[in-house]
């Protein structure tokens, strides 16, 4: 199923594109001979050509149709100037660089078609006027300021594109062309409806988008041989009665309008097809499109309907049917009658369960549910398809349905904000509890929290201690509550950000959409005057904060319209351009992905609730809080969803097995026990994964092989490795009382190497996890899981059994302390000796405005392993090779969050020939970043290429060129790129565009994105 491509005009966009390609010249004389000037193979050496040195074939006497499109002309060949081409019928000079066309230039012929799009034209060329028999004329895409009364002379003119221009006005006599058939004018600054299109009664295509014209004239029913008509933002507010006078009309745009009804009389429009009404003012749904009884497609996206009418089912020729993104509550029954449709999207609104028999709508290929908050079928069902729907309807019907109200609860804060003692308070359920203070690590509790309705909180405390950062994101999970610990005695206003911004960005980043409750611990340390303070305090850094990231990416977002409001030869032709060479492709995507993160806010619950362990009354408070918003239909309504008797069955069978673990393979096979199929069985393990019983990563590639049942021993062998503190460690290793003094020293130094350097050997790390390994193959077990996981990895695997047993040593970079000063000194420029580099630079930087995902470089330093050779680590630098070639990874903390981004880079270099080895050696890096990257879908980040040329100056601040050029082909005759921060100098392409673009754009974050969505 392929994700449609976003943005306000895509409906428009796919139905102006399918009537243009359906254009065709009704000329004089088919066929004919074509001459395509510079094929593709010797494209790039003649653009730059000068227009002098043009070839043209000796012999043009048969040539219908001659091409000179996109050749960088500034004017004709002088071989055309005044030839006898009798048979031309078609000259096309599209995206070339003209600024005028004199007479003279062009040759003596009878053309047909005259193409001049995408050039720079600021008047209409005076050659135009002895062209008596033109059919189709296109003029789009040029700086067009108005037109000529002359053109009214082209009384043979069929089509006529005028589209993205400058034009307010239109001359009268426009009006006199009697044959005209299709007119684009498209983005212009008509300030009204021009009056002259009203005298072409041949008129069948009309396209007034962008252009502001406010209303429609009364008397619009003059065009009444209109097929198409396309009026998207022309800031129409409403439409005149004569619209159904328009009988002929197959094709409606009207999107991006202020609409909240349509005339009383609009369904007489009985040929309309299709009909674009999205992004407008509709509160309810537009009756009168239910008399339209041949409609196929119908876009109402982006209003604010909050139902469908059961009517709808009359529309029994209905193919495409989009609602997403409104208030819609619930779907009429009757919608599964619509047994034709190939498109339904309903994203964005507030559907909680679909109708019976959803299995009707068989033929959708196109369906988007996302971002409702699904309950019947729950919302991984929905997500898989209509099949699959249909068979847990099915289900459904068929067994004794149950509900298990229960929420995964996540405490997150600093260290010793008085989280493990909120923990047992919570779960205790007694007025007098003996507090443990500190904490083991990350720990996972059972809460019931009302005997009753069995309502259960599945607690996860995770430590704050910074060591814990690299396994704290597998804990991160949408559906569940997030509360957010803070010590309000040690609070400090100019503090807020690591004791509350940074944790809500975290959560952010990971978990779009999340719901935040904030809890305010140590209470009866503080005054009431120091609590009010505090609490309003953290409540108005928080709003500065969201405000701040939202200013920013809306800031970004207006750019990107900007940008996309130009012409892409506009942004191609100069590095001074803001996205520079980036196709709108990748702008539009990246414009999704700001929208995306516009949209998801957290949910923070109000006011800061304010807590003492010593205080009884305080936590039955907090514990009401909780339940209440865990009871909230609207926050989480999948609290109650009703599950199938086999996920019931799931469940059970998956927590016997004593295993650390469950390979997929295992759990499929108790799926089939339970009555799943594999392809049905994701989704029920998704759903146990975010309740909080067990962990499954499906989104993960390398992670999704398992799925971790038992929860308490996953976590046992984890915090093992994190704590970070030797006595405990010591503890383990020494639990031998027979040890010599001599076998204890060594103990003490590896503690001391793990902690200084990361590095332990495997028999030791078989000592610390003595509990749960029973043999050699649980332990290389183990070691192949953390490493999945991105938490170690192997420095001297032997590709056979190790002679003389030598040990195998395990590398964590999370503990790496020492620095590496070469690799920096390489990256500035210059090698190990201080000498200047010869060779060419390549560097890639990921920056991170808001935040640096917790532990991203520490598994990132482990997924590379594999890559590279002969590695050095250090604290925050990797300096290794690829093959022969040198690669450098280094990640820059900010040293200010005003002033500065977190910055991670990858680098390279080799000599200007050799520089595809280069892109060799970082490109599988680059993957690999992009692949952690998509872990974290509320993430922002951008990405750009350095300038080689700035690098080897050492220039402190190096221009950078966009990072969507990494997914973009080189571009077509062009060596070198201007560097703007010094004009003189020339950056060569290939230092700038890989050999081969990147599957996706670096910045694209589609797949994960998707998987996210509002509770």
């Amino acid at each position: 199923m392929t994700e449609p491509e976003s943005g306000k005009l895509r409906a428009a966009r796919l139905w102006r594109d399918l009537a243009l390609r359906s254009r065709k010249l009704r000329g004089e004389g088919g066929g004919g001979a074509l001459c395509q000037l510079f094929p593709d193979a010797g494209k790039e050496e003649d653009k730059g050509a000068e227009v002098a040195d043009l070839a043209l074939p000796p012999d043009l006497s048969d040539v219908q149709v001659l091409n000179l499109d996109d050749r960088a002309l500034e004017k004709l060949p002088a071989a055309l100037a005044g030839r006898q081409l009798e048979n031309l019928r078609a000259l096309i000079l599209r995206r070339n660089r003209l600024l005028s066309l004199p007479a003279a230039a062009l040759p003596r012929c009878r053309l047909l078609e005259l193409d001049l799009g995408h050039n720079r034209l600021q008047a209409l060329p005076e050659a135009l006027a002895p062209l008596q028999g033109l059919r189709r004329l296109c003029l789009g895409h040029n700086r067009l300021h108005e037109l000529p009364c002359q053109l009214g002379a082209l009384r043979l003119l069929e089509e006529l594109e005028l589209s993205f221009n400058r034009l307010a006005a239109l001359p009268d006599s426009l009006g006199l062309l009697s044959r005209l058939r299709a007119l684009d004018l498209d983005h212009n600054k008509l300030p009204a409806f021009p009056r002259p299109l009203l005298q072409l009664s041949a008129l069948e295509e009309l396209d007034l988008s962008g252009n502001r014209l406010g209303a429609l004239p009364d008397d619009i029913g003059a065009l009444r041989g209109l097929k198409l008509l396309w009026l998207s933002g022309a800031g129409l507010l409403e439409l005149p009665e004569s619209l159904r006078q328009l009988g002929c009309l197959e094709s409606l745009m009207l999107d991006n309008n202020g609409l909240a009804a349509l005339p009383v009389q609009f369904g007489q429009l009985q040929r309309l097809k299709m009909l674009n009404l999205s992004s407008n003012a509709f509160q309810e749904f537009p009756h009168a499109v239910l008399e339209l009884q041949g409609l196929e497609e119908l876009y109402l996206s982006r209003n604010r309907l909050f139902t469908v009418p059961e009517a709808i089912s009359g529309l029994s020729r209905l193919l495409t049917l989009w609602l997403d993104n409104n208030r819609i509550r619930y779907l009429p029954d009757s919608i599964v009658d619509l047994e034709g449709l190939e498109e339904l999207v309903l994203q964005g609104n507030q559907i909680a369960i679909l109708p019976d028999n959803f299995g009707k709508l068989s033929k959708v290929s196109i369906w988007k549910i996302k971002d409702n908050p699904l309950i019947q079928p729950p919302y991984e069902v929905c997500m898989k398809g209509i099949p699959y729907i249909a068979a847990y309807q099915k289900e459904l019907a068929q067994s004794q349905p149950a509900v298990k109200p229960r929420l995964k609860l996540v405490l997150m804060g600093l260290k010793d904000a008085g989280k493990t003692a909120l923990r047992q308070c919570l779960t205790s359920g007694q007025q007098k509890v003996h507090l443990v203070q500190g904490s083991k690590g990350v720990e996972v509790t059972n809460w019931t929290a009302d005997v009753e309705r069995n309502l259960t909180f599945i607690v996860y405390d995770l430590a704050g201690d910074q060591s814990y950062d690299v396994i704290k994101p597998f804990f991160l999970s949408p559906g569940a509550l997030y509360t957010l610990v803070v010590n309000l005695k040690a609070y400090v206003s100019k503090h807020f950000y690591p004791y509350v911004g940074y944790f809500l960005n975290f959560i952010r980043a990971k978990v779009p959409h999340a719901v935040v409750c904030i809890v305010g611990t140590h209470s009866d340390l503080c005054d009431d005057k120091e609590l009010e303070e505090k609490c309003l305090d953290i409540h108005h850094q928080i709003a500065l904060q969201e405000k701040k990231n939202s200013d920013i990416l809306q800031d970004l977002a207006q750019k990107i319209d900007e940008a996309l409001g130009q012409d892409y030869d506009v942004r191609a032709s100069s590095p001074h351009a803001a996205f520079y060479g980036v196709n709108d492709k990748n702008l539009r995507r990246r414009k999704a992905q700001l929208q995306y993160l516009l949209n998801s806010r957290l949910q923070i619950l109000s006011p800061v609730l304010c807590v003492s362990c010593l205080e009884y009354s305080n936590i039955q408070r907090l514990r009401d809080k909780l339940m209440s918003v865990a009871e909230h239909r609207e926050i989480f309504p999948n609290l109650h969803r009703v599950l199938p008797k086999s996920w019931q069955m799931l469940e059970e069978l998956h927590f016997k097995p004593q295993e650390l673990w469950l390979t997929w393979w295992d759990s499929a096979r108790l799926g089939l026990q339970a009555g799943l199929t594999e392809d049905r069985l994701q989704s029920a393990l998704s759903y146990l994964h975010e309740s909080g019983k067990l962990l499954y990563f499906e989104d993960n590639l390398t992670l999704k092989e398992y799925v971790f049942h038992n929860l308490t021993k996953l976590i046992d062998i984890l915090n093992v490795f994190f704590q970070k503190d030797a006595t405990i460690l010591l503890q383990k290793l020494l639990s031998d009382t027979n040890m010599d003094e001599l076998r204890a020293t060594q103990l003490h130094h590896y503690v001391e190497g793990f902690l200084l350097h990361g590095l332990l050997p495997a028999h030791i790390i078989r000592l610390l996890l003595k509990p749960h390994i029973k043999t050699l193959e649980d332990l290389q077990l183990i070691l192949e899981l953390l490493e999945k996981m991105g938490l170690c990895y192997c420095i001297n695997k032997p590709k056979s059994k190790p002679l003389n047993g030598a040990a195998a040593w395990h590398k964590f970079p999370c503990y790496v302390k020492n620095e590496v000063p070469h690799a920096e000194a390489w990256i500035n420029g210059t090698s190990p000796a201080g000498q200047s580099l010869v060779t060419e630079q390549l560097q890639i930087d990921y920056s991170f405005p808001f935040i640096f995902p917790p532990g991203l470089f520490a598994r990132f330093s482990v997924q590379i392993n594999s890559h590279v050779v002969h590695r050095s680590d250090g604290k925050f630098q990797i300096f290794a090779y690829r093959g022969k070639v040198p690669v450098v990874v280094s990640y820059r903390p900010a040293s200010s969050r005003l002033l500065q981004l977190d910055t991670l880079s990858i680098a390279s270099h080799a000599s200007l020939p050799n520089i595809w080895t280069a892109w060799q050696a970082i490109t599988p890096l680059l993957e690999e970043l992009n692949v952690l990257l998509q872990e974290w879908p509320g993430l922002y980040y951008t990405v750009h290429v350095l300038c080689s040329k700035c690098l080897k100056r050492g220039s402190p601040n190096p221009h950078t060129f966009p990072g969507e050029l990494l997914s973009q082909p080189r571009p077509e005759g062009v060596a070198e790129i201007m560097c703007p921060k010094n004009g003189s100098e020339r950056v060569n392409v290939a230092l700038v565009y890989p050999p081969t673009p990147t599957v996706i754009s670096p910045c694209s974050k589609k797949c994960a994105a998707e998987k996210h969505r509002k509770w």
